[in-house]
């Protein structure tokens, strides 16, 4: 059952439209160890001393109204993190995104805020795609990728063991990769994914990984790769569009 939510005190009559606003933020090095249900926290945290206007639910147990979209995987930094937020009133998107700045911790910051049209999907149900960037170990040199990433890519099936509920789980990621190019430098061996995400396809970076080392004949230790989720995408009419883009009222 849908739950009421709360608006305000006393007599005041809530808005024909919800008020939501889509955040985009930052997990640096500082709180790439941080979870999922603390970044929550953090952020119920910083709308208290920010006095925003969030919106409650109703109840024994009132709750603030937001939501985050795709958990992060513990150990890595993104720069594009989304967060949906519930007001009472309108606030001006720029002031929303400074005063979050002012209060949140070292590590976490708001780089863009969008009053989304209403009836917007959810941002956690509409995400069917992410992207990433991985840094090697130095057993792994960026001559190496070069020589292998075609042939990686060439193959039909890539089997590796993904983890389910309860346990793991020998799968085919081919067609969840949806491309991957080398961004080595000179010296770093690096490489950047387009993967399906969400709730009906998911692709860990880490998966993909561990079928590159496979092919190259190298052991794969996850702890050694260092991960950033760069964007995440929903798609429209075979488009894949940043979860701010195009939802935004203008």
């Amino acid at each position: 059952m849908k739950k009421d939510i709360v608006y305000g005190g006393g007599a005041f009559t809530p808005p024909k439209e919800r008020i939501i606003y889509r955040v985009k933020f930052t997990k640096g090095e500082e709180v790439k160890y941080i979870g999922h249900l603390d970044v929550m926290r953090i952020f119920q945290r910083a709308i208290k001393r920010a006095e925003l206007p969030i919106a409650y639910s109703q109840g024994f147990n009132p709750h603030q109204l937001l939501s985050f979209a795709s958990p992060l995987t513990l150990g890595t930094t993104s720069c594009g993190e989304y967060g949906d937020f519930e007001f009472r009133e309108k606030v001006d998107t720029e002031d929303i995104k400074n005063r979050f700045n002012e209060v949140l911790p070292f590590g976490v910051k708001v780089v863009d805020v969008v009053l989304l049209k209403n009836g917007t999907e959810k941002a956690m149900a509409s995400i069917a795609a992410a992207t990433y960037e991985a840094v090697l170990d130095d057993r792994v040199t960026p001559k190496m990728i070069e020589e292998n990433l075609s042939g990686y890519l060439a193959q039909n099936e890539i089997m590796v063991m993904k983890k389910t509920k309860n346990n793991f789980k020998e799968t085919n990621i081919r067609e969840d990769i949806f491309e991957i190019k080398n961004i080595s430098d000179e010296n770093t061996p690096k490489l950047f994914m387009f993967l399906a995400a969400g709730s009906k396809r998911n692709l860990k970076p880490e998966n993909v990984v561990d079928g590159f080392y496979k092919y190259i004949g190298f052991e794969f230790n996850k702890f050694d790769i260092r991960y950033k989720r760069v964007e995440m995408f929903r798609e429209e009419n075979g488009k894949y569009m940043g979860l701010s883009e195009g939802v935004g009222v203008l």
